[in-house]
């Protein structure tokens, strides 16, 4: 068992982690998941015993490995393990993995992305002692279907604990027995996968939205009645008289009525004042995405006819492709299949060595790519989202939709991390209201919630879309009406 008690952790002007505490058993797969800097990284170096926390404890009965985002492999296969692993480790650790047919001097620049995951997990199979923890940070990067499949296979045999840190839901499903989701420095857990989770969060949020609406109400409705009854205490005061002209009896009516209606709003002020203060919820606070752009169902808005690419060898061969407005094409295939080759082809960022590529009248074009290569990095974020020649008011908009601040938007794009990048090209996209859409893998390097907020932006979205992405999740959400097989 491992187990986190009571974990406090601050850095210079942030407290990161606050009285947070997780029991990790054999044979569960806890998913960590929350928004880019909420300190899941933090955490995962406390668990190593990387960083110290400033209070509290940390149990670890038994060895713990840990698969990084990237991992630093040797230049061979035998070269990425420690020189005093035993032959008959490494050749156990790669069997495992289903490398085992693998030469020890293959080279590692000759294995495909998903290839050099499953290197990485057999160098941390093979420590001395095996670890009874593994610790995973975004293990889905770079692998395709396949990869995916036999990652999440090997997560669920695994004999001991998996603390995994990824933004891919379909991946969460499919392995996560429990979620642990990080927010302004509090853990909050769930049993069983994301659905189960998001099931929980929607109740959840429903009922804090109708507990802050009942408090609103509730303030208004004392507050109007606390008026109410000064005015009548005033009106009553000003405008009461008697028949027989009895002043002494008029004012000694008058204070008593004046009085009975001021005790009656001191006592409506007393319960305004008991009344609970409850804070707007965050989720309530954010700026919905809007995107512009808009194309007939019947308006041609794409044609790919007879493509042909070949780096020398054929990558693309003969593809044909229609698509007309509102339609949703998911372009799917293995890594290396030419996804990529024919995304970039259709949004004329390179030409086919043979074929055809045919727009639509007066159709407007945006691409993203995986690589976010629309950016200047030489200039400030908001610089970059000027050039879409959108109202500034939009612009600021937009940024915060996405999880920008104003202090983002100032940096120079080269000092974004590479989420904040990704950020900022989906916002200069969502700016240029375009008819068409083409993505390439457009939730790398994106956190669970951006995710969601590009999600519901493209599903109201009312323009056409072409796009390839191994985040199921995000496919499903999508809708595709068409799908073409690379």
């Amino acid at each position: 068992m491992f187990a986190l008690r009571h974990i406090y952790k601050s850095f210079p002007n942030k407290s990161v982690l606050e009285d947070v505490s997780l029991a990790i058993n054999r044979g569960e797969v806890v998913a960590l998941i929350g928004a880019n800097g909420v300190g899941k990284t933090t955490l995962l170096e406390i668990l190593r015993g990387e960083l110290k926390p400033d209070a509290g404890t940390v149990q670890a009965n038994g060895a713990v490995g840990y698969v990084p985002q990237e991992a630093v492999l040797g230049r061979t296969i035998a070269g990425s393990f420690s020189a005093a692993t035993a032959s008959w480790q490494i050749d156990y650790a790669l069997e495992r993995v289903g490398l085992g047919s693998k030469k020890p001097d293959t080279l590692v620049s000759e294995l495909s992305g998903g290839q050099k995951t499953r290197l990485a997990f057999a160098v941390v199979l093979a420590q001395d002692p095996e670890p009874s923890l593994l610790l995973l940070d975004e293990p889905t990067n770079n692998l395709d279907a396949d990869g995916l499949v036999w990652l999440a296979d090997f997560v669920r045999s695994f004999d001991g604990a998996v603390l995994l840190v990824s933004h891919d839901r379909e991946f969460i499903n499919n392995t996560a027995t429990k979620i642990a989701e990080l927010h302004n420095g509090k853990l909050t857990q769930y049993g069983g996968n994301y659905n189960f989770y998001r099931e929980q969060k929607e109740l959840e949020e429903a009922a804090a939205r109708m507990r802050y609406q009942q408090n609103v109400e509730e303030r208004n409705h004392l507050t109007r009645a606390i008026t109410a009854q000064r005015e009548k205490g005033k009106h009553t005061h000003e405008h009461i008289k008697r028949s027989d002209g009895d002043k002494y009896q008029r004012d000694f009516f008058r204070n008593r009525v004046t009085n009975k209606f001021g005790q009656q709003a001191r006592a409506l002020e007393k319960r305004l004042e008991q009344l609970e203060d409850v804070e707007r919820p965050d989720f309530a606070k954010d700026y919905k995405v809007v995107l512009g752009g808009e194309a007939d169902s019947s308006k041609l808005v794409l044609r790919l006819k007879d493509i042909v690419k070949g780096f020398p060898e054929p990558v693309l061969e003969n593809v044909d492709l229609e698509i007309r407005g509102g339609e949703r094409v998911h372009v799917q295939g293995k890594n290396g299949s030419g996804k990529t080759t024919l995304l970039t082809i259709a949004a004329g960022r390179a030409q086919p060595d043979s074929g055809e590529v045919n727009y639509g009248t007066g159709i407007s074009v945006g691409y993203f790519s995986q690589d976010v290569d629309g950016l200047d990095h030489g200039t400030t974020g908001l610089e970059n989202l000027v050039q879409t020649e959108a109202q500034m008011t939009n612009i600021f908009r937009e940024a915060r939709s996405l999880g920008l601040t104003n202090l983002d938007l100032k940096k120079p794009v080269n000092e974004l991390s590479r989420g904040q990048q990704a950020k900022l090209g989906f916002a200069k996209l969502l700016l240029a209201s375009h008819h068409l859409l083409i993505l390439d893998e457009p939730t790398n390097h994106l956190d669970i919630p951006t995710r969601e907020q590009i999600e519901s932006a493209l599903q109201q979205y009312k323009g056409a879309i072409l796009f390839a992405s191994h985040d199921k999740y995000f496919a499903q959400k999508l809708q595709p009406t068409k799908e073409l097989n690379l």
